[in-house]
């Protein structure tokens, strides 16, 4: 049985084979690079991004987790003032940088 809060190991193979090897090919073969990346703290106000990876500790993971903020979610950055407030799935949450500085993101257009 599945638990709600069980931790997902994050994977170490970050190439785009690993993601989609269908994809992989077509875009070595057509010359594009892989995604760009950067940590959520780097995003600005009105950003929109897509989670890739959380680095940080377990019982913060667990915790982010169960608020909805995991690998694959969609964010909305709100404001970034002494802390970042995200919309995520239609909820606001407030983190501090330390925490968004862990937190692997993939910038989506805007």
């Amino acid at each position: 049985m599945l638990s709600l809060f069980s931790r997902r190991k994050p994977s170490r193979d970050h190439s785009l084979a690993a993601v989609a090897p269908e994809r992989a090919a077509d875009s070595t073969s057509a010359g594009s690079e892989a995604p760009r990346t950067c940590a959520l703290a780097a995003c600005g106000a009105g950003a929109r991004a897509t989670i890739v990876e959380m680095r940080c500790g377990d019982s913060e993971a667990c915790r982010l987790r169960a608020l909805g903020l995991c690998e694959g979610a969609h964010v909305n950055v709100v404001e970034t003032r002494h802390a970042m407030l995200l919309d995520v799935r239609g909820t606001r949450l407030a983190l501090g940088r330390a925490i968004t500085a862990g937190i692997t993101v993939q910038p989506l257009a805007s």
